[in-house]
């Protein structure tokens, strides 16, 4: 059968297996299925192969074969004339010309343009024939790129970037493709890289496998740098090949692709990144601030107290003093110890002693409040009753990787305020310290016990561990929170003393043992209860699991709760992509950042519209807190499920009431500050189902210190910083430079 593509229904990445939906010039429409590469929807195709039956699906036709048609009809060339590719041809006038020139129009035009006069005007007959010559030759790059086995998308971001030497550059080193194509890893290179001749021992393959290693290594693990060793033996099992990596090592040392620091080796940007945050630290650190008068800001601090009706803890005390007294200061305390609390009077005493009025717009021009997350900077505004913003948006962050703010151009506020900074990474700590004025007072606050940033680093608990800033560690729960069992079991995990009184259940923390199936019944009939009660399944209601796969994983459970609750489950419209359906009403999670519709990895949102757009192609509509964005079927891989999410991506969120499933199968995850975070994501209450005796044995599992050198280079770290000073002054000609590093997004890679 031949025609063309009309849309995709199903792509495996990992080894090609393709469903579409193929339109005939005859348009009726086909189901194809097997293995090829996404196809251009403006070309026509030939497929071989048979007709068969699906037991679900109905008629498919299985392709075993496939080439491009030269534009084999008369139908197809109007098609082809018409589309994007060139400008100024409409049907109407495309038809006007097959009519004139017949199947051969495009070689009659090729040779003389002249031909099209009785229908184009000079310019437009020299404008069609210089892009059909521009289009031809795109095409048979396209064409060769597709075989290769890359997907249309990528072979268009090459084009773009490489016109066409794209083949050449591609030939002369295959790899490129995972330094400048988001998501594409070493494997899928290595794939081309094969294509094209070129062995696993070739110096391009090696040293390859050792940037993607540290790659890995960063993003994976959070580590900034890795031993030879331990590099050495990664690189070969990746490659499968036991041969020495040392040539490959030197020679990126050499060309200033990779930096190695006695026996540690490191990507060059991120190694430039911690000394950068080294170095800024202590510039805001030995930067004079206003001094202050302390018996005015004691009198100030205990108006306020009775104004507030607060009896501020001396541990409060001290934070709200150390913190308005000093460049940086960080504070870090659990759930129930007050910190927000304490911001509030930090707040009005700042505002107290500078004559700000906290409600004027010179207040926002003062003071910056930010967070890592939408959700977490929304919760920062409610709780405070003042303006707060993710730390993206406060630097400008425009989702091509780029900061608007930077120290040539650094934010105005004298008084940042940066919470839940425990989520905050290398590259995102960069950035807020060199936007951030000489002179100005920074607070991070945030737990030092939850889990690490899922990118690289340590960055919060090096601040700590250095000794080199003022620290206040609020341990004291509250009173209002003593009485909470979720802080008092989260308390116990974190102390690695939990006994078995800790696992009764209370009015705000259940416990309920079984086997998977009974979890998987329990969840959803409480989901159940919690809805009928008047708890909403989108905002107040959250199911964390560690991992994907499995029975009570996240992709089998959301599929289960979707099926559930979703009143609009298999009613139309709808939208299908892989093994997923989404129906209106569901709430689904953005997996990457994209700068062209405005979201970050981990926003949440809800499907409020399916429809057509104007080339008759279906479109999800998906509201993030009020701020639309169209997917195509094209841009659903960004998307997922999110009435189940990870921990990690749940960091910097609370919702009313959690469910916490705990299983053998999660056993090589299960760690202290996994659970802790998930714990002290609930609010109102926490359900806890599974084996109880597993709790005990992630309480004593810590996860692995990260590689990270941020510490010794705040206590003393001359040797690096003059290392630091000469990449500062050489030419950027990365492997990986600032902007590549920063579309590796972590979360995509910890997925």
């Amino acid at each position: 059968i031949s025609g063309y593509i009309k849309s995709y229904v199903y792509k495996n990445e990992t080894n090609g297996y393709t469903i579409a939906k193929l339109e005939t010039n005859d348009k009726e429409t086909f189901s194809i299925v097997g293995y090829f590469p996404l196809l251009s929807e403006d070309l026509e195709y030939e497929f071989e192969g048979e007709m068969t039956t699906h037991p679900k699906y109905g008629k498919q036709f299985k392709v075993s074969s496939y080439k491009r048609l030269e534009n084999a009809s008369e139908s197809g060339l109007v098609r082809y004339l018409s589309s994007d590719n060139f400008s100024g041809i409409g049907p109407v006038t495309a038809e006007k010309i097959v009519k004139l020139l017949g199947i051969d129009a495009i070689d009659k035009i090729l040779e003389d343009e002249s031909v099209l006069a009785p229908i184009l005007n000079p310019i437009k007959r020299t404008r069609l024939k210089k892009e059909l010559i521009a289009h031809q030759s795109e095409q048979q790059i396209f064409i060769k790129l597709l075989d290769l086995g890359l997907t249309s998308r990528i072979s268009a971001r090459l084009f773009s970037n490489y016109g066409h030497q794209t083949l050449e550059k591609l030939e002369e080193d295959p790899y490129r493709l995972m330094y400048e194509i988001d998501g594409f890893g070493f494997i899928k290179s290595r794939d081309i890289a094969e294509k094209f001749g070129i062995p696993k021992e070739d110096i391009r393959s090696l040293k390859a496998a050792i940037v993607y290693c540290l790659m890995l290594a960063a993003n994976n693990e959070g580590n900034l740098y890795l031993f030879e060793e331990e590099l050495t033996l990664k690189a070969q099992k990746l490659l499968d090949i036991d041969i020495d990596f040392k040539p490959a090592l030197d020679l990126l040392v050499e060309e200033k692709k990779i930096v190695v620091e006695e026996d540690k080796y490191f990507i060059k940007q991120i190694y430039k990144d911690e000394l950068d945050i080294a170095k800024r630290i202590k510039e805001l650190k030995s930067y004079p601030i206003d001094k202050m008068d302390k018996d005015l800001l004691e009198l100030l601090l205990s108006q306020i107290a009775i104004q507030k009706s607060i009896d501020y803890t001396e541990k409060q005390i001290e934070a709200i003093l150390t913190a308005i007294q000093n460049p940086i200061t960080i504070i870090t305390g659990g759930p129930g110890t007050g910190k927000t609390t304490l911001i509030d009077g930090l707040l009005a005493l700042y505002a107290a002693y500078f004559k700000i009025d906290l409600k004027s717009k010179e207040a926002t021009n003062e003071i910056a409040l930010m967070a890592p997350t939408g959700r977490a900077s929304k919760r920062m505004k409610e709780l405070l009753d003042f303006p707060a913003r993710t730390i993206h948006s406060h630097l400008g962050y425009d989702y091509d990787q780029t900061f608007r703010s930077s120290k040539y151009q650094p934010l105005v506020q004298n008084l940042i305020i940066v919470d839940e900074s425990s989520m905050i990474d290398i590259f995102l700590m960069k950035r807020l310290l060199n936007s951030i004025l000489d002179g100005a007072r920074l607070i991070i606050v945030g737990d030092e016990d939850q889990l690490p940033s899922v990118g690289p680093g340590y960055v919060l608990g090096d601040l700590i561990a250095s000794g080199t800033l003022p620290v206040v560690r609020l341990n004291e729960i509250h009173r209002q929170a003593k009485d909470s069992h979720i802080v008092k079991l989260a308390s116990a995990i974190n102390n690695q003393n939990l006994s078995s009184d800790d696992l009764i259940s209370h009015n705000d923390v259940t416990f309920y043992s079984g086997t998977q199936d009974d979890i998987h019944r329990v969840i959803l009939n409480q989901i159940g209860g919690a809805i009928h009660k008047g708890y909403d399944l989108i905002e107040d209601i959250q199911v964390l699991i560690p991992q994907y796969k499995g029975t009570l994983g996240i992709d089998m459970m959301n599929a289960s709760i979707q099926s559930k609750f979703n009143p609009n489950y298999q009613k139309e419209p709808m939208m299908r992509f892989a093994d997923k359906t989404y129906y209106l009403g569901d709430k689904v999670i953005q997996l990457q950042n994209d700068k062209e519709k405005g979201v970050m990895n981990g926003d949440i949102g809800v499907i409020t519209k399916i429809r057509k757009n104007d080339k008759a192609h279906k479109v999800l509509e998906v509201s993030f807190d009020g701020h639309l964005v169209l997917y195509e079927q094209s841009d659903l891989d960004q998307l997922n499920l999110a009435y189940v999410i990870s921990i990690h991506k749940s960091q910097g969120s609370e919702y009313k009431i959690v469910f916490l499933p705990i299983i053998k199968s999660y056993m090589h995850m299960l760690k202290k500050e996994l659970i802790y975070t998930a714990i002290t994501r609930a609010k109102s209450h926490l359900l806890i189902l599974g084996d109880l005796r597993l709790l005990q044995y992630a309480s004593n599992q810590l996860v692995e210190k990260r590689h990270t050198m941020l510490k010794n280079r705040l206590q003393h770290d001359p040797k690096s910083h003059d290392l630091f000073d000469v990449l500062n002054d050489e030419d950027d000609d990365d492997i990986l430079d600032e902007d590549a590093l920063d579309n590796i997004s972590p979360w995509d890679l910890m997925n």
